[in-house]
């Protein structure tokens, strides 16, 4: 079962119905409305999981009618719902565990969690917007710039 599949799986469980249609364009869409998502069924299966993980954000973070995005009130709702269906995608900790099994590039690890390399990037840019050029999590500091990569911690000594 794919990451798509499992997250297609995961809103149905919460009682939201998926479907995709043609919205005859190549673009990464999906419109969320009243427990129904729809998605763009010209997207590969990366593209459709990630569609998919932000339009979950929404259910779970945004509600009314936020198309026009020259306000700002709904820049920042479509901010935040975002965030969130990053967290259906990857966390801080997901990168260490990617890099702990050997994929060492942004081409690797976005293969090896099933997205884009696009959406990887941009999860990786919201990372760097919420905890700056790195952050203690758990026992690793996982840091995001010069580039991306960790610590392990011991006694609160980094250790690579």
């Amino acid at each position: 079962m794919t990451r798509y599949e499992k997250l297609l799986a995961k809103a149905e469980m919460l009682g939201i119905r998926v479907r995709e249609i043609d919205f005859c364009i190549d673009d990464e869409v999906g419109y969320y409305c009243n427990n129904k998502i729809l998605i763009n069924n010209r997207l590969n299966e990366k593209q459709k999981y990630c569609v998919l993980a932000e339009e979950l954000g929404h259910h779970k973070k945004t509600h009314g009618d936020i198309n026009d995005q020259s306000k700002i009130e709904n820049r920042k709702k479509e901010l935040i719902a975002r965030r969130e269906g990053y967290k259906f995608i990857l966390e801080p900790l997901d990168l260490v565990y990617a890099f702990r099994c050997g994929f060492n590039n942004s081409y690797e690890i976005a293969e090896f969690y099933e997205i884009t390399e696009k959406e990887l990037n941009e999860i990786i840019k919201d990372f760097k917007k919420q905890h700056g050029i790195g952050k203690k999590f758990d026992r690793y500091y996982v840091k995001f710039e010069p580039t991306l990569g960790f610590y392990e911690l011991f006694n609160n000594k980094y250790v690579y």
